[in-house]
């Protein structure tokens, strides 16, 4: 029979919890229904937290699932896919420490795009946009692929730093098997990144491939 949180002592719900023992004294499920804040499909948010938690194998795994990955396991429903995602995304990005706001050479492009690729289960490019003075003026994604490849549109790139008033641009993804190596698709990609952006007067300013804590520029 389900629990409801609202029957639990008022000493044993998570909220109260957190309050007299700070989020270190909580459960992964009790963190997790805390976000979730309420239940679904006659569980509580805690039978939630733990079905989630099954449902992914741990609690590193669950972190990179996507809003519609989430709703279909367990019919969250939008809002609390959203939440959810959106709370690990926040202690991804926090836990990497201020972005840098200009690039000035690969050691800053992955302290930015690092946060934003580490731990992704496919391959994943994202776009940094800047102005004259390598400032950054937009981070966004570009494309998602699979656990080996992503495939990556120079046209799509070009038209994106075009549209968001961009004078440079440089480009990042991750490869999920933990090698920064980069492949020869990886430099040949470069190479017409290069040859585009000149064509129509951009600044290309570089192209890493990020594993884990390490990167590997592909434009040398």
């Amino acid at each position: 029979m389900t629990v409801r949180i609202a029957d639990l002592p008022a000493s044993e719900r998570p909220r109260e919890r957190l309050a007299r023992l700070g989020p270190g004294g909580l459960s992964d499920q009790e963190l997790l229904a805390l976000v979730i804040r309420s239940g679904s499909r006659g569980a509580s948010a805690t039978d939630v937290g733990t079905e989630l938690l099954g449902a992914w194998g741990s609690l590193n795994r669950l972190s990179v699932a996507g809003m519609d990955d989430l709703d279909a396991v367990l019919s969250l429903g939008e809002a609390k896919a959203a939440g959810l995602v959106a709370a690990f995304e926040l202690g991804r990005r926090a836990a990497f420490g201020p972005a840098p706001a200009t690039i000035s050479g690969p050691g800053d492009l992955a302290a930015l795009v690092q946060p934003l690729l580490a731990g992704r289960p496919q391959e994943e490019v994202v776009l940094v946009v800047s102005n004259n003075a390598n400032r950054v003026l937009r981070t966004m994604p570009v494309t998602r692929g699979g656990t080996d490849r992503c495939l990556l549109v120079v046209r799509d790139v070009i038209s994106a730093v075009l549209r968001c008033g961009g004078s440079g641009f440089a480009v990042a993804h991750n490869h999920p098997s933990g090698d920064p190596t980069p492949s020869a698709e990886d430099r040949a990609v470069t190479r017409r990144l290069q040859e585009a952006a000149g064509t129509v007067g951009l600044r290309f300013l570089d192209h890493i491939v990020v594993a884990g804590s390490e990167h590997r520029s592909a434009s040398w």
